[in-house]
């Protein structure tokens, strides 16, 4: 896998309220630390953050059709079923963060890492993702389908009944989480990356009868 990219964000930033940054005729967020609060974001569907860090912050009804982030850092935040359609995501780390049900269709995703987040019911669907890192996170129920993906790594996540639809694992490591059951066309297990039980559960799966000798 290639170098993941950590968002540019300096240790010290002007901090402000969202109310305060924002303005719904130039929606563009910069060079701001914003913490503590809660942000609606009802009829909000255009929005630009590029080095901004986000701290303990809950966001309600967020609907960005095609949010831009550049260098940015969500840490403890919330997005219970945001919509992402269409954004861009580079270089951006998401820690500790609760995205049940978000969805980041048709989105770009690249350089990011989901750190210890909670992403159960999350879809990816027709999405771009490249140098990608979901690391100690629980994506059980996650929707992948039809995702051109490459340098991707699942780091000790929980996988269980996730869906891999028309979806190549090829490259992708997925040897350090643990799964039930997975939703997943053969085919797209060949060039995956497992653990050996995870092998023998594959096996099970295509209906193979193991014997020792």
């Amino acid at each position: 896998m290639k170098k993941r990219v950590d968002p540019q964000v300096p240790k010290h930033l002007d901090q402000q309220t969202f109310d305060d940054s924002f303005d719904l005729e130039d929606p563009y967020i910069e060079y701001v630390e914003i913490r503590d609060c809660v942000i609606p974001m009802h009829d909000i569907r255009r929005l630009e953050f590029k080095t901004v860090r986000f701290i303990n912050v809950q966001f309600e009804a967020v609907d960005l059709e095609e949010g831009y982030f550049r260098d940015v850092i969500f840490e403890k935040c919330q997005f219970i079923n945001a919509v992402f359609s269409h954004a861009i995501f580079k270089q951006v780390t998401f820690k500790e963060c609760r995205l049940n049900g978000t969805l980041f269709n048709d989105s770009k995703l690249e350089h990011v890492l989901f750190d210890d987040c909670v992403m159960d019911l999350c879809s990816f669907g027709f999405s771009s993702l490249k140098v990608c890192e979901f690391s100690k996170s629980r994506l059980n129920e996650a929707d992948f389908l039809e995702l051109k993906w490459t340098d991707i790594l699942f780091r000790e996540c929980l996988l269980n009944e996730s869906r891999f639809t028309r979806t190549s694992l090829k490259g992708v490591d997925i040897s350090t989480s643990t799964f039930d059951s997975l939703s997943i066309e053969l085919d797209a297990l060949k060039g995956a990356v497992v653990s050996q039980s995870q092998a023998l559960a594959f096996l099970d799966l295509m209906g193979m009868e193991i014997r020792d000798d």
